[in-house]
């Protein structure tokens, strides 16, 4: 079976000014450079400012623009590479273009010339009429440093992938739940067991189930992967699996969980 790794832009959409400026212009790469370093740029697709990772190089080479374009928003059938022009929008498509334009000048490992440093993604809202629980709450929710984050998997406010349920449709006794039982122990009702018949096992989430091929967000890669298998090499899907939430939120603290679930609550209350 292969691992369709895809580029895992969704949890990005949202990161940069949405002030209308024109391709080729620093502003424009820059906000490319900020969607790339958060949804790219990440374990299992391209190496950090287009270095070589699991998915192709990226600096130091030419790119025609319409080609980049038509990548992105169609995908490469029968690659890794899906289609995303039914979630980017035409701006976002066009900074990552601008941007991916601006590393064919790029070389070594280092930073491309337009990379800036500042990932965490806004909410439609200042930042001063946040508590200080709610703000690091937001941040640990997003936080790009973080291989495991909450992001990978739920969508908040336009930002993150939504391999899993929408948490601010939680009903409220759901939100009144204590924090680190809510997160750290909450049962993954839409988790299922694939059992391949190669014999492989492994816990997923089902996306769409058709004649020929199944779709799933594969749970053992960290953030989850899309995956198209095709029916003719599963043998079963289960309905209970051994994977529990408390694998996806083991990097952080009692403490950082509280926060998040602090910023859950608001932003179920903001909905």
């Amino acid at each position: 079976m292969k691992l369709l790794i895809g580029v895992f832009l969704l949890h990005a959409l949202l990161l940069a000014d949405q002030a209308g400026t024109s391709l080729g212009t620093s502003a424009v790469v820059a906000r490319g450079d900020k969607l790339f370093a958060q949804g790219c740029a990440v374990g299992y697709c391209h190496g950090s400012a287009g270095a070589a990772a699991r998915s192709p190089r990226l600096r130091g080479r030419t790119f025609e623009k319409d080609y980049l374009v038509k990548v992105i928003r169609d995908g490469i059938p029968n690659t890794a590479m899906p289609a995303w022009g039914d979630r980017l929008t035409d701006e976002d498509i066009n900074a990552l273009v601008a941007y991916t334009q601006s590393l064919a000048t790029a070389t070594g490992d280092g930073p491309a010339p337009s990379e800036t440093a500042s990932l965490a993604p806004p909410v439609a809202v200042k930042d001063s009429d946040l508590t200080p629980d709610v703000r690091q709450g937001r941040e640990l929710f997003y936080d790009p440093q973080r291989l495991q984050r909450c992001s990978n998997c739920h969508r908040v406010q336009g930002i993150g992938t939504p391999v899993s349920s929408d948490l601010t449709k939680l009903t409220r006794a759901q939100l009144a739940a204590e924090a680190v039982n809510a997160l750290k122990y909450g049962r993954p009702r839409r988790v299922r067991s694939i059992v391949a018949k190669d014999g492989d096992r492994f816990p997923a989430v089902l996306i769409e189930r058709g004649e020929s091929e199944t779709r799933i967000y594969d749970l053992k890669a960290v953030p989850p992967v899309q995956r198209n298998l095709p029916n003719s090499e599963i043998q079963s899907i289960q309905q209970q699996s051994g994977w529990r939430h408390s694998q996806a939120v083991q990097s952080y603290s009692s403490d950082e969980l509280k926060s998040i679930w602090t910023f859950i609550r608001w932003a179920a209350e903001r909905k």
